[in-house]
């Protein structure tokens, strides 16, 4: 534990000191604010919104940002100790493999999570006060669900680092690895269900078009205006989207949906989702580590 504890502990302080972590706190931070207050000016109104609106806001910029964070974070946990030519003496002290990992993605984490906590409460705290809402559900949901995304990304990202040659390599891979995640994972699913089945495919695309937030904004809005789910959402509903759980960000995104758009996946499938992406990730990476000739 005393090891572990090191080297996350340096993870993290080697980030701080670059300035990464502020930068990322005044970036998130300045996301929710301006997102708050200028989230529905495409229907022509300017000014701080409640939590549940500031929510919807949100969500479509957190599903791009957290991933990235999280990849960027952990792209080069490993892939850096080995280019510098550090990571041979800090397995010369008696710290294994696997400890060295985990410690690794530890300190990922904590780099990951600081910035998200920080920016989403001092945020949240500021949008309480201006808009004088108590009702912080749906924002303690997105924040909750995005810091665990963002956990999840970090594990991917070090998967990256420990199969990648260089900085670079890592980069390249960790940039492809969010577009395919955010972009085209969804287009393939689409498609599939499209080719597959064509007949009641229209129905589908409508509800995971709103799942993924495209041009929907204002009917997702109006979603908390009024509680009865329309008709087409009821009738998509009865039919499992199985696909959406291979997909951390889809699951992420579901999950902030109001009820009226929402799809059936509960709260422990997608922090079972969550975690098992965690855990392959990390195990994925471990095992690749320890057959790695160093």
């Amino acid at each position: 534990m005393n090891a572990l504890s090191i080297i996350a502990l340096k993870e993290f302080r080697d980030r701080l000191r670059s300035g990464w972590i502020i930068a990322c706190v005044l970036v998130w931070l300045g996301a929710i604010s301006l997102t708050s207050l200028f989230g529905l000016i495409q229907i022509g109104h300017i000014g701080v919104q409640g939590f549940e609106r500031t929510t919807m806001s949100l969500l479509n910029l957190a599903q791009y940002l957290v991933p990235l964070l999280g990849l960027l974070v952990g792209h080069d946990l490993v892939v850096r100790e080995r280019e510098d030519r550090t990571l041979n003496l800090v397995l010369a002290s008696g710290v294994t493999r696997a400890r060295l990992l985990l410690g690794k993605f530890i300190g990922g984490a904590l780099t990951v999570s600081v910035p998200l906590v920080l920016g989403f409460v001092i945020a949240g705290a500021l949008v309480g006060v201006a808009a004088r809402d108590r009702a912080f559900t749906p924002f303690l949901k997105l924040a909750s669900s995005g810091l665990a995304l963002g956990i999840a990304f970090n594990g991917i990202g070090l998967l990256i680092s420990t199969v990648s040659r260089s900085r670079v390599q890592a980069l390249v891979c960790a940039l492809l690895t969010w577009g395919v995640a955010v972009f085209a994972f969804d287009l393939a699913a689409l498609g599939v269900i499209v080719s597959t089945k064509a007949v009641r495919s229209s129905h589908e695309i409508d509800l995971v078009c709103d799942a993924t937030h495209v041009n929907s904004q204002a009917d997702i809005h109006a979603a908390f205006d009024g509680n009865t789910p329309t008709a087409k959402h009821t009738e998509a509903n009865a039919r499992p989207f199985v696909w959406l759980w291979l997909n951390p960000v889809d699951v992420f995104r579901v999950i902030n949906l109001p009820s009226a758009v929402s799809l059936p996946l509960p709260w422990s499938g997608a922090r079972l989702s969550m975690l098992a992406w965690i855990v392959l990730s990390v195990g994925a990476a471990a095992w690749r580590l320890e057959r790695v000739d160093l």
